[in-house]
């Protein structure tokens, strides 16, 4: 399943191919140069036909005259002349081969292209494995093996994250930045193209590194999904977070046109859902990365998701309920106790609550708002705190780090410290940071949004990932009698309903039912009935029955003279909360749930959550929590609260149904679900299955 990065990033043996002064942009010699720097970790060998020496080294002509075989050898020649020098290699023991250059199809070009199938065809064939190509090389930091083409990735310390970025361009920048705000590494990857080596590898690579805490990622796109989510979950099982910015958000994913759920998803709301399901912190940008990454490098991962913040800020205390409103976060109340110890500290007319705002009169007093916050750090109320704290960058600024690092000593909690903009660090900022024992991070927004992280993966880690069960359904199942008793046993019930063949037949079912009725047309080419004109709602007598069955059938024919009409279901009109949920099998990370408010104008209001299957009835209700609109399931505006148990039953049914039948269907959708008054249940009122 994962193909071994050891060659490239434990490399022994080092060859640069295309060895020379001035060639390739001058990279062979500047990566030559941080290797001697480095006092040279590997036995390095150079290659260049044309060449006898140089740097005061023997220059071998090809990997066949190289006194023993190669780990990886750095590919600094031209696109064309890659293939057959690599099988050259492969054929004389070569491990790893590290392509820079680009022109391997990622213009669409047809020459690109075939060169890449070349090489994928023969490291399938001889095992070679290949990083990159279009990549900037790679880095192990404390091993000094710095396969990077210019000087200033001397200077990057070692610690303990792990980095792999698709995209080489940004790679460099970002490491930059993250040092100089006090992160260290331990390995660093431009993974470019991925023909072979990709980020599944690199991250199970990372996971199994004694060294490597976190792992810090940008991601272009998934080559092997199935891997990639097996990966995540040994990460999540090994306890070694995933933080990651994803390209692609805005991009909808292939939906089928026919289907709501798959329309609603779209690709990347998919990959937010296994985010979800195996505790991969996402960041929104480049800048959240290196804040959320500095958040979890302390190590220290909330028992819950109640969090409390401590300033001398009232405007900080406004804002940060705003962003804390945006990302859903348990902004918590402190215990009786806690606030009354809290009033006698803080400054006279500000509030003893969460978040505190201790006045102005404290941002002078240091020790005195350490004793504030370590006072809010105990609160058994509290998981996780956040104390406001800038870095020294005047010189001579003398600021005390055992204000911060005592309430850190005082918890196991996590102890975030947050600026309210970003500021300029130096190294005594840095130095700061370290003496203080705890992050300092940059910009309120960004600040919650760590935080928000360290609960979802607490949250992750406390929740295991449950497995996918065998399909054990029969298709039979799915259609006539058979099909309604198992939606019934999956706690998806219908309203009373019959299917009429003729609109005599549906007038006569209807007086039979009871009025008021809904009818529905019966047809494979009215898959979205409204659309077509295929339902009528509230019909209170026979012959309003029987000439919404004509008309609907005039309006489909017209659509489509050879529509084929099955009937028309006559159903009890039931009314209450419309709401969709939906089952889907995503081509890349596989079945998923939707569960959204709106019935018919799902699409419009878009207000779904989305999860990976399975689903439980805990996992359910977390949805549900997590609309926009759930307060619409409460006491809202006169109307009794909504059946929440009833929604989160027929959820996890619908998620046990099409699990079992997944080999027969390809999407199931009920649309709408009419959610009832409390203990009342929910009414499946169109349930739409879509073979595979």
């Amino acid at each position: 399943m994962f193909r071994s990065a050891d060659a490239l990033l434990k490399a022994k043996t080092i060859a640069i191919v295309g060895a020379s002064e001035t060639g390739a942009g001058g990279w062979p010699k500047a990566i030559y140069e941080n290797l001697e720097y480095a006092g040279f970790p590997a036995k390095i060998y150079l290659v260049n036909p044309g060449r006898k020496e140089l740097w005061g080294r023997k220059v071998y002509p090809n990997f066949a005259s190289l006194p023993e075989p190669i780990d990886v050898a750095l590919m600094l020649i031209p696109a064309a002349a890659i293939p057959d020098v690599l099988a050259e290699g492969a054929a004389h023991g070569l491990k790893c081969g590290l392509i820079f250059a680009a022109r391997f199809g990622e213009d669409g070009n047809a020459e690109g292209i075939a060169r890449a199938q070349t090489v994928k065809a023969l490291c399938e064939s001889t095992g070679l494995r290949v990083s990159g190509p279009n990549c900037m090389g790679a880095l192990a930091i404390r091993e000094k093996q710095l396969l990077y083409p210019a000087s200033r990735v001397r200077v990057l310390p070692p610690g303990p994250v792990g980095v792999v970025f698709q995209s080489g361009g940004t790679f460099m920048y970002w490491l930059q930045q993250a040092a100089v705000r006090g992160l260290g590494f331990s390995y660093a990857v431009s993974s470019g193209n991925e023909l072979n080596l990709d980020l599944a590898d690199f991250i199970n690579f990372l996971i199994e590194d004694e060294n490597t805490k976190v792992i810090t990622c940008m991601v272009e796109g998934v080559r092997r999904p199935e891997v990639f989510m097996a990966v995540a979950e040994k990460a999540l099982a090994a306890k070694k977070p995933i933080i990651l910015v994803k390209v692609g958000r805005s991009e909808r994913g292939k939906a089928a046109a026919k289907s709501h759920t798959g329309a609603l998803a779209g690709n990347d709301r998919v990959f937010d859902a296994l985010c979800d399901k195996t505790g991969i912190v996402r960041c929104p940008s480049l800048d959240d990365l290196i804040d959320t990454t500095l958040a979890f490098v302390a190590g220290r991962i909330p028992k819950g998701a109640r969090v409390a913040m401590s300033g001398f800020s009232g405007g900080a205390k406004g804002l940060f309920l705003d962003y804390a409103s945006d990302e859903g976060l348990d902004v918590t109340t402190f215990t009786p106790a806690t606030s009354e110890k809290l009033r006698g500290l803080i400054d006279a007319g500000v509030s003893a609550d969460n978040p505190l705002d201790t006045g102005a009169g404290i941002a002078s007093q240091p020790k005195k708002f350490s004793d504030i916050c370590k006072i809010v750090a105990v609160d058994p109320n509290v998981d996780l705190i956040a104390m406001q704290g800038s870095l020294p960058s005047l010189p001579g600024e003398q600021l005390d780090p055992t204000v911060f690092s005592e309430v850190a000593k005082l918890v196991d909690k996590p102890v975030i410290v947050y600026g309210r903009m970003a500021q300029n660090v130096t190294d005594e900022g840095r130095k700061f940071q370290q003496e203080a024992g705890v992050p300092f991070l940059q910009g309120l927004p960004e600040t919650v949004r760590a935080l928000r992280g360290l609960v979802r993966y607490g949250e992750a880690l406390r929740r295991p990932v449950a497995p996918i069960p065998a399909a054990r359904g029969k298709a039979e199942n799915l259609s006539g009698p058979s099909f309604d008793r198992l939606l019934a046993d999956h706690g998806l019930l219908p309203p009373r309903s019959t299917l009429a063949r003729t609109p005599e037949e549906a007038a006569a079912v209807a007086a039979e039912i009871g009025f008021p009725v809904a009818v529905k047309i019966a047809s494979p080419q009215a898959s979205h009935k409204t659309e077509v004109g295929g339902v009528a709602l509230g019909l209170t007598e026979a012959a309003a029955v029987r000439a919404a069955a004509e008309s609907m059938t005039r309006a489909l024919r017209a659509r489509d003279p050879k529509a084929a009409i099955d009937g028309y279901l006559v159903q009890e009109m039931v009314s209450g909360l419309e709401m969709i949920i939906g089952v889907r099998a995503d081509p890349q990370f596989g079945p998923f749930m939707i569960v959204g408010v709106g019935g018919v104008f799902v699409e419009a209001l878009n207000d779904v959550a989305i999860r990976l299957l399975p689903v439980d009835e805990e996992i359910a209700r977390e949805m549900l929590l997590s609309l926009r609109a759930k307060s619409l399931l409460g006491a809202f505006r006169g109307k009794l609260p909504r059946d929440v148990a009833a929604v989160a039953r027929a959820v996890a049914g619908l998620s046990r149904l099409f699990l079992d039948h997944r080999e027969w269907l390809s999407d199931l959708e009920v649309n709408p679900l009419i959610v009832l008054a409390e203990g009342e249940g929910a009414r499946a009122v169109d349930v739409r299955a879509v073979p595979r």
